[in-house]
C-alpha cells in the first residue's frame, strides 16, 4: 500500500489515519465488507428515498396546509425549513457517531426516529406539532443520509464499483423527489394533508424491517470521540442555517439575525482551532488543503442549490401562476426528476470515461442552462415553454449529484470514507437550504412590489393597489373585489409572480455557471481506488 501522506491522482491530500497503523486493516474492517453488497445497497436506498420523499411531498402539500392551519407566511417557511435546519446542523455529527458505533446502527436507528416523526406529522393538528415533527424527522435524516452512503462506500473496494453504487443512491434521493408531488397530489385528492405523510410510514416501516436482514454492520475500527469538534460543529451549521432561514423573512440585517452572524463566527473559529488540534478529529482539515477537495464540496452545495431551488420556483410557478393541481403539479415535474433517475444511472459509467473534471463542470453549465431556459415560461404559457427547461435542469443535476459524491469518497482513505460522506452531505444539505431559501426569498419579496408596480400601472389607485397586494400576499382571493377589478388583479398577479420567479431563475443560472469556472480549474480529472 502506497504512503497515505501522498497525494492521489484526484489532487487531495491523504492524510494518514490518526492513531493507528495504516498498513493494515483490521478484521473489524473487513468483517464490514458484505458478501452481497448491492442486497445492502438497495436496502439503505429506500431510506435515502424516504428523506427525500418528504422534502418534496411536503412542498406539494403546502397550500393545503396554508388553507387548513392558516399560518402566517414566516411561520409557513418553518413547516419545510425545520427539517433542512436539524439535517444540516446534526449530519457531520451522525457521520461520526456512525463510525463510532456502527453504520447499521446509525442508519437504523435514524429510520425509526424518521418514520415516528412522519406519525407525529401525520397527528398534527396545528402548525407547531406539525414543524416539531419536521424537526424529528430531520434528526432521523441526518442520520439516514451520512450512514448510508457510508454503507455504500464502504461496501465496495472498487472505486469504479462504488461510483456505480454511489449513482444508484443518488437516484434514489431524485425518485424520492419524483414520488413525493405525485404521491401527495393523489392523496390530496381523496384526504386531507395529513395522509400525504403516510407514504414516510410506509416507505420507513419497510427500511426498518429489511435492514437488520440484508445490512453488514461496520464501523471505523480505531475512532475516537471528538465532543468539542461535534458540539461545535452542530453549534456553526445550525446557526448558519437558522440564519439564512430566517433571515429571509426577517431580513439578513435584523438584530436577531446579526447575533446569530456573530455565534456562527465564535463557533466557526472554536470549531476549527478545535478540529486542527484534535489527535482524531470528526473533520480532518488537512482534507481542505488541497483545492481540488474543496472545489468538490463547493460543486456538491451548488448542486443541491440549483436542484432544489429550481424545483421550488418551478412548482411555486405551476401552483400560483398555472393554477395546477399539486397532482398536476407533480406530473408535470417528471420532466425533471424522471430525467434525474435515468441519467443518474449512467452517470457513473460516463465519469469514468470523461473524468470528474469535465463532468461536474459540465453539470453545472447544463443546469445552470435549464435556468436559464426556464426563462422562456410566460403568465399564460403552457406546458411546451415549461418541460424543455426543466428536462435540462434534470440532466445537469444528475452529472453533479453522484459524480460529486463519488469524487469526495474515492478521493480519502477508505477508513474516513464515513468522513468524507458525512461532510459531502454536510455541503448537499447546506446547498438544499440555500436554494429554496435566497430562490425562495427572491420570489416572495419581489412579488408584492411587482404586483403593486403593474397594478398602478394599469390605472388601480396607490392605496387600493397597496390593499390588495397586502391581500395576495397572505393568500386572499378575488372574491371581494369588485367585478370590474378582478381580470386586471388576476393578469396583474399572474404577470408580477412570473416576473419574480425569472428574476430567481436568472440569478440561480447565473450562479451555477460562475461556479463551473474553478470548478474545471481545480477539480482534477481522476481518482483512484484508495486503501
Amino acid at each position: 500500500m502506497p504512503n497515505s501522506s501522498q497525494p492521489s491522482s484526484a489532487g487531495v491530500a491523504r492524510p494518514p489515519v490518526r492513531a493507528t497503523p495504516a498498513p493494515v486493516a483490521s478484521s473489524a474492517e473487513h468483517s464490514g465488507i458484505p458478501a452481497r453488497p448491492w442486497r445492502g445497497v438497495l436496502t439503505v436506498c429506500l431510506g435515502v428515498m424516504m428523506a427525500f420523499v418528504n422534502v418534496s411531498s411536503t412542498i406539494g402539500a403546502l397550500g393545503a396546509i396554508q388553507q387548513d392551519l392558516h399560518p402566517s407566511a414566516s411561520t409557513l417557511v418553518w413547516v419545510t425549513s425545520a427539517y433542512s435546519l436539524a439535517v444540516a446542523g446534526l449530519v457531520m455529527s451522525a457521520g461520526t457517531l456512525a463510525d463510532l458505533i456502527g453504520r447499521r446502527t446509525v442508519f437504523l436507528g435514524g429510520a425509526v426516529v424518521f418514520t415516528v416523526g412522519s406519525i407525529l406529522a401525520f397527528v398534527a393538528d396545528s402548525t407547531g406539532p406539525l414543524i416539531t415533527a419536521q424537526a424529528v424527522m430531520g434528526l432521523g435524516g441526518a442520520a439516514v443520509l451520512p450512514a448510508s452512503l457510508s454503507i455504500v462506500s464502504h461496501s465496495f473496494t472498487d472505486p469504479h464499483e462504488r461510483t456505480k453504487a454511489i449513482g444508484a443512491w443518488a437516484g434514489c434521493s431524485g425518485l424520492g423527489l419524483a414520488v413525493g408531488p405525485l404521491g401527495a397530489g393523489l392523496l390530496l385528492g381523496h384526504f386531507t394533508w395529513h395522509a400525504v405523510y403516510l407514504i414516510n410510514v410506509v416507505i420507513g416501516a419497510l427500511t426498518v424491517i429489511l435492514t437488520p436482514f440484508l445490512v453488514t454492520e461496520s464501523k471505523h475500527p480505531t475512532r475516537r470521540l471528538d465532543l468539542p469538534g461535534v458540539v461545535l460543529g452542530t453549534v456553526a451549521t445550525a446557526s448558519a442555517t437558522y440564519a439564512i432561514i430566517e433571515g429571509g423573512s426577517s431580513g439578513y440585517t435584523s438584530g436577531r439575525i446579526i447575533v446569530i452572524y456573530v455565534v456562527f463566527a465564535v463557533s466557526l473559529v472554536l470549531f476549527l482551532t478545535a478540529e486542527a488540534r484534535h489527535h482524531d478529529p470528526m473533520l480532518d482539515l488537512r482534507l481542505f488543503r488541497n483545492p481540488s477537495y474543496t472545489a468538490v464540496m463547493g460543486v456538491a452545495a451548488a448542486s443541491m442549490f440549483g436542484f432544489v431551488g429550481i424545483s421550488l420556483l418551478a412548482v411555486l410557478y405551476m401552483e400560483r401562476v398555472q393554477q395546477l393541481s399539486a397532482l398536476a403539479t407533480g406530473v408535470r415535474l417528471l420532466a425533471m426528476f424522471a430525467t434525474y433517475i435515468v441519467v443518474s444511472a449512467l452517470a457513473g459509467r460516463l465519469v469514468h470515461k470523461v473524468g470528474f473534471t469535465l463532468m461536474l463542470t459540465a453539470g453545472l453549465v447544463v443546469l445552470g442552462a435549464g435556468a436559464l431556459a426556464l426563462l422562456a415560461v410566460g403568465p399564460f404559457t403552457g406546458y411546451s415553454a415549461l418541460w424543455p427547461g426543466l428536462l435540462i435542469a434534470g440532466i445537469g443535476s444528475a452529472l453533479l449529484t453522484a459524480p460529486s459524491t463519488a469524487a469526495a469518497v474515492n478521493s480519502v482513505p477508505r477508513l474516513q470514507a464515513g468522513m468524507a460522506s458525512a461532510t459531502v452531505n454536510m455541503f448537499r444539505q447546506i446547498g438544499s437550504v440555500l436554494g429554496p431559501s435566497i430562490l425562495g426569498t427572491i420570489v416572495t419579496t419581489r412579488f408584492p412590489r411587482y404586483l403593486e408596480d403593474r397594478l398602478v400601472s394599469a390605472g388601480v389607485p396607490a392605496p387600493d393597489a397597496a390593499r390588495i397586494t397586502a391581500g395576495a400576499v397572505h393568500g386572499d382571493g378575488t372574491d371581494e373585489l369588485p367585478a370590474q377589478l378582478v381580470h386586471t388583479v388576476t393578469d396583474s398577479a399572474a404577470r408580477a409572480f412570473t416576473d419574480a420567479v425569472h428574476l430567481g431563475l436568472l440569478i440561480a443560472g447565473i450562479t451555477l455557471l460562475v461556479i463551473a469556472v474553478p470548478t474545471a480549474v481545480f477539480v482534477r480529472h481522476r481518482n483512484t481506488a484508495t486503501p
